[in-house]
C-alpha cells in the first residue's frame, strides 16, 4: 500500500458502472473540496501500468470538475474479485443505494461465478440479504431498473413490486406516478392488487387507486369484525402479531453486519432454536384448530 499523487483524468473508471454519482453530491463535493481541500484519499487498485478506482467516485468527478491537476489516491493490491468487495466494504458505513448493492451482486455471482453464500461471506453480509438482492434485480422489469437507478422507488416498494411479472409491476408504478401517491400508499395499492383476484377488482384498483385506499382503511378501521367470536378474534391478532415479528426478523437479519462473537453466536443460537420450536409448535397448533372447525 502506498500514497501517490495522481491526476484524476488518470484514473480508470470501469468500475464506475457498479456505482452511482448522483449530480447532487458531486456540487456538495466539489464546493467540499474548492473550500477545505482533499481531506482523504481516493483508494486504487494497480493493475498493470493502469490504477482502477475503487473509492472515491464523487470525489474524483469534483476533482475533474475544478480542474485539479492531482489529487491523493491510495494504491493498493487487489483481485478483480477484491477490487469489488472493497467497493462494498469501504462504503458500508454510509451505505450503498439499493440499486449498487443490486447491481454488485449479480456480478460477483454472474460474472465472477461466486455462490451466494461465497458473495455473503466476501461482503460480510447474511446470506438471505444477498439472495434478496439477486432476486431483486432479476424480477424488476427493466423499466423499473432504471427508475430505481434514478432513486424514484424505495426499497419497500421495490419489493413489493418484484413479487408481479413484469407487466403489472409497470402498471402499477405507472398508476402511482399518476396519482403521486406515497410509497406506503403504493405499497398498500401494491398489497391490495394482490390480494384481488378479481379481475374486475383489479381494474377498479388502477383505474381508482385512491377511493380503493380510502375504502380498504375504512374497512380496516373497523373496531369489531363480526364475522369473528371474541376468541377468533384473540386468535387472529396473535397470527397477526407473528406474522410482524417474522418481518421485524427478516429486517434485523439484513441489519447484521460484521462477524459476532463465539459467545455472542451461542446466545443467538440458543434462542434460534427456541423460538423455532415455539413456532413450530404454534403453526401446528393453529392447523389442528382450522381442521377442527371444518377449513383447510
Amino acid at each position: 500500500m502506498e500514497l501517490r499523487r495522481v491526476d484524476p483524468e488518470k484514473l480508470d473508471l470501469s468500475l464506475g458502472r457498479l456505482r452511482q454519482v448522483p449530480e447532487p453530491a458531486v456540487r456538495s463535493m466539489t464546493a467540499s473540496l474548492g473550500r477545505s481541500g482533499q481531506l482523504s484519499p481516493l483508494v486504487a487498485a494497480a493493475v498493470g501500468d493502469a490504477l482502477v478506482l475503487v473509492d472515491g467516485f464523487v470525489r474524483q468527478a469534483a476533482a475533474r470538475r475544478l480542474g485539479l491537476s492531482s489529487v491523493f489516491v491510495e494504491v493498493v493490491e487487489l483481485s478483480e474479485t477484491q477490487m469489488k468487495a472493497q467497493l462494498y466494504l469501504l462504503n458500508r458505513e454510509r451505505g450503498l443505494l439499493l440499486v449498487e448493492e443490486c447491481r454488485l451482486v449479480r456480478e460477483l455471482h454472474d460474472t465472477d461465478g461466486l455462490t451466494q453464500v461465497q458473495i455473503a461471506d466476501l461482503l460480510e453480509r447474511h446470506k438471505s440479504w444477498v439472495c434478496r438482492r439477486l432476486s431483486l434485480e432479476r424480477a424488476l422489469s427493466p423499466h423499473l431498473l432504471e427508475e430505481m437507478a434514478l432513486g424514484l422507488w424505495g426499497a419497500g416498494v421495490l419489493r413489493r413490486l418484484a413479487l408481479l411479472p413484469a407487466r403489472n409491476q409497470d402498471e402499477l408504478a405507472a398508476v402511482a406516478r399518476r396519482e403521486r401517491l406515497s410509497s406506503a400508499d403504493t405499497g398498500e395499492l401494491i398489497d391490495l392488487w394482490r390480494r384481488a383476484t378479481d379481475p374486475e377488482a383489479r381494474a377498479y384498483l388502477l383505474e381508482h387507486p385512491t377511493d380503493a385506499l380510502r375504502r380498504a382503511r375504512g374497512r380496516q378501521g373497523e373496531a369489531e369484525d363480526p364475522r369473528l367470536s371474541a376468541p377468533a378474534r384473540a386468535l387472529l391478532g396473535a397470527v397477526v402479531a407473528l406474522s410482524v415479528a417474522g418481518l421485524r426478523l427478516e429486517q434485523a437479519i439484513e441489519g447484521a453486519v460484521g462477524r459476532e462473537s463465539a459467545e455472542g453466536l451461542a446466545l443467538v443460537v440458543a434462542r434460534q432454536r427456541e423460538a423455532a420450536e415455539h413456532s413450530r409448535r404454534a403453526v401446528e397448533g393453529l392447523e389442528g384448530w382450522i381442521q377442527s372447525q371444518g377449513g383447510g
